[in-house]
């Protein structure tokens, strides 16, 4: 019963728009707790380290402010030594883009080869624009050496004391080495030994202060470096650290869960993808028209549209913060809208099994071998024959020196001509066993050339032959017994109508037997009357002549009227009705006349051939779509006949015709639903006799 529930409500609409909404909410959440790590942290490292001492973060900074102090006393030495010109003053060409431009574009204006001549003239010729690169240069190195000690001294905390012997640079005028030493945090680089503390991580050292390093292990160098955190600089770091410790553990957490929940809507939007309550097909929808392989193209080329520019959106947080966010989220929300409502059409095409056959290349392939199959079936045989002989000729001309491909082609057109000539002798061979009389005889020939398209039509026309036939003969059987029981039904009231009469001639009006000879005349001369009408009658309903006024026609209500109105002849019968039907009043559109005519037919062959004493049940039902009234009776005769028989014109129940029907109320009734585009459905179970009249249901505009 769960189960069952579950099947129906994950299947409804309104679960299906939640868990897209759901989806949809958690990326944005994903989303904003993915910026908020990327804006708010620099230590990601600190989701899986919990101690900011015992990091790789602490001592790759150590390593970074060595390698920065020393790149500064190898190149920039000092500010006044910049200032003096000493970065510049040994310039070589390749040492600069910008003089090597400048070089690259006077040999080539020269017309000079690049040799020792072309650059001794490039340093006489260009030496103004030389000066003026120099000095671009200059004041390049000498920003590039403060922006290096500004990163030393931020954040604040790092303290430290560099020199080559000769230069100087500090931010304590401490050159005390076990000063730095009484800190926490501190690396040391002498010509005695390199200490580190603490020592985590694999972070290396510039291939310069490696070298120096190995000087230092020969006792031959004078670099000394020294530099530390103090408390308050350790201090700031480690709040820091912490605080990124708690911005990432809480913002993957989110981001696992968003994950999770959109990973579980996926799978059950990619499972009920096509799929409704009260239908097992797959259902598409207008934008499963677009070509499943274009459908593809499109996922990828947004999503490489969105990678290529995910970078460009990240550099609006130079802008504005609160842009970027929208930016993202937005754009997200958007990617994530289009590519899955692209992704669920392949789903509903795959389900659909159409995926193949839905593709533009799939339609462009069929379109091609369709026209060349087109061009090559129609024409006039004659035409292709002759075109197909001199292309045989052609190319067995071309291929004389060839003799293996002269094989290949007399092999090829020998079983082409056999395939032909073998389709023939099948179409022979069923024309013969048609020519015998056996229209059921089909041929069968493979392919959709002339022979196919002639044996198809072959087949269809011994299809119209034995239906003609069965027609004939079935036209000729019931014109032999409706002329049989025409004669049969008038011959008896008349000839009884003949001899009473007669009688009356001879005994005289005042005679003692008259008034029984007149009953009976009048009884017979009202039987032939009536099987007069019902003659005219069926001639009109099966004439077409008759014109249906629809109406909206209250079925309990017919039903209830008809029964009252033939309430003496139900007392009569002896027979018991019993009327069933649902709470709602059932409506259904039709001609209430005709209609009334068909239950009075009914209930009138029900009071002919039903046994006495029996129960007649009349139940009244409505679907969404039609309205059912069914009338169950237990035949007084045996029903030996197959019901569709009991449709046809003078067919009666019983058949020694003993009764005094005409066998023409059923064909009546059959003929008057037609009218109405209804249908009559008749059934026998041994002696139960049923009839259901169905209609269209009324449903209001």
């Amino acid at each position: 019963m769960l189960v069952t529930k579950w099947k129906i409500y994950k299947r409804k609409r309104i679960t299906k728009i939640a868990a897209f909404i759901l989806l949809l909410i958690c990326v944005t959440i994903g989303v904003s707790s993915g910026l908020n790590i990327y804006l708010n942290v620099e230590n990601y490292e600190s989701i899986s380290e919990k101690s900011y001492l015992n990091s790789n973060t602490l001592s790759n900074e150590l390593r970074y402010a060595a390698n920065r102090l020393e790149h500064v006393l190898s190149v920039y030495k000092s500010e006044d030594y910049i200032l003096e010109g000493g970065t510049v003053e040994d310039l070589e060409i390749e040492d600069s883009w910008q003089l090597t431009n400048l070089y690259n574009n006077y040999i080539t204006e020269m017309g000079y080869e690049n040799n020792q001549q072309s650059r001794e003239l490039f340093w006489k010729e260009r030496s103004k624009e030389i000066d003026q690169l120099k000095e671009i240069i200059l004041n390049s190195d000498l920003k590039t050496y403060h922006q290096i000690l500004d990163n030393l001294n931020n954040p604040k905390g790092m303290i430290y004391y560099a020199t080559d012997g000769k230069n100087v640079i500090t931010n304590t005028e401490r050159p005390d080495k076990n000063y730095y030493k009484q800190f926490n945090v501190y690396i040391v680089i002498d010509n005695k030994s390199i200490e580190i503390v603490p020592n985590n991580g694999y972070g290396d050292f510039s291939p310069s202060l490696t070298d120096t390093f190995e000087k230092l292990e020969k006792q031959r160098d004078k670099t000394s470096i020294y530099a530390s955190l103090t408390d308050d600089g350790l201090l700031l770091r480690v709040n820091r650290w912490n605080s990124d410790r708690q911005i990432l553990i809480k913002n993957t957490a989110v981001i696992a869960l968003c994950l999770c929940i959109i990973l579980t809507c996926f799978v059950y939007l990619s499972s009920v993808a096509g799929r409704t309550v009260n239908n097992e097909e797959v259902n598409l929808y207008k934008i499963d028209e677009l070509p499943t392989d274009l459908n593809l193209i499109l996922i990828a080329g947004i999503t490489a549209f969105g990678y290529l520019n995910f970078n460009s959106l990240l550099d609006l947080r130079f802008v504005n913060i609160n842009l970027l966010r929208f930016a993202m989220i937005s754009s997200a929300v958007i990617f994530v809208l289009i590519v899955l409502s692209l992704f669920f059409s392949i789903v509903r095409q795959i389900k659909k099994k159409t995926f193949i056959k839905h593709s533009l290349l799939y339609l462009l392939f069929k379109a091609l071998i369709s026209g060349i199959l087109k061009i090559a079936a129609s024409g006039p045989l004659m035409l292709k024959s002759i075109g197909a002989i001199l292309l045989l000729i052609g190319i067995s001309a071309y291929s004389l020196n060839n003799p293996p491909l002269l094989v290949i082609i007399a092999l090829t057109s020998v079983y082409l001509v056999y395939i032909k000539v073998k389709k023939f002798e099948i179409i022979q061979a069923g024309l013969q066993v048609a020519k015998n009389g056996d229209y059921d005889k089909k041929i069968t020939v493979e392919g959709t050339g002339e022979f196919s398209q002639l044996a198809e039509n072959i087949n269809e026309m011994t299809s119209g032959l034995k239906t003609a036939v069965q027609n004939e003969v079935k036209s000729e059987k019931l014109k032999t017994e409706l002329i049989t029981n025409v004669s049969h039904d008038i011959k008896t009231p008349l000839t009884s109508i003949m001899s009473y009469i007669d009688l009356l001639k001879r005994e005289g009006l005042c005679s003692e037997g008259a008034p029984k000879y007149l009953e009976v005349l009048d009884r017979k001369s009202k039987r032939l009357k009536t099987l007069t009408e019902d003659l005219f009658e069926a001639a009109k309903a099966t004439s077409g002549s008759i014109e249906p006024k629809f109406v909206k026609v209250n079925v309990n209500a017919l039903v209830s009227q008809i029964l009252g109105e033939l309430d003496e002849k139900i007392n009569e019968s002896e027979l018991t009705f019993k009327v069933t039907a649902t709470e709602e009043k059932v409506y259904a559109w039709a001609d209430g006349r005709l209609l009334s005519r068909v239950m009075e037919n009914l209930l009138s062959n029900i009071f002919k051939y039903a046994i006495k004493g029996s129960r007649v049940y009349i139940n009244i039902t409505g679907t969404e779509k039609e309205a059912k009234v069914s009338f169950k009776n237990v035949s007084a005769y045996e029903l030996n006949i197959p019901a569709e028989e009991l449709m046809e014109r003078f067919k009666r129940g019983d058949e020694s015709r003993s009764s005094e029907g005409s066998g023409l109320g059923l064909a009546i009734a059959k003929s008057l639903m037609e009218i109405q585009e209804g249908i009559l459905e008749i059934s026998i179970d041994a002696d139960l006799f049923t009839a259901e009249v169905i209609l269209k249901k009324w449903e209001p505009a």
